[in-house]
């Protein structure tokens, strides 16, 4: 199923490319690729979320914020900032 919503297009890391939105619950995923450049993705950053790291999604909301699990912590995500990072 996953593979209907995921660009092909292939990653450095083998996979194919898809927004944190477009994920299931309790899967693992490595980010690919962040889109924010300005303080909220610095912010994210200093939590963890960087290119190359995993990320647990722990819960998904239906209006499409999440919680991910990353570097020991939870991180409570809004939509536009999940659409923002890429994953595989």
């Amino acid at each position: 199923m996953l593979a209907l919503f995921a660009q092909n297009i292939k990653t450095q890391y083998g996979g194919f490319r898809m927004s944190l939105c477009e994920v299931e619950n309790n899967g693992t995923y490595r980010i690919t690729r962040m889109n924010l450049e300005d303080a909220n993705g610095e912010r994210l950053k200093n939590l963890g979320l960087k290119q190359g790291t995993e990320v647990k999604v722990i819960s998904r909301k239906k209006q499409g914020s999440l919680i991910i699990e990353s570097c020991g912590r939870q991180i409570a995500l809004c939509k536009n900032f999940a659409s923002a990072i890429d994953v595989e």
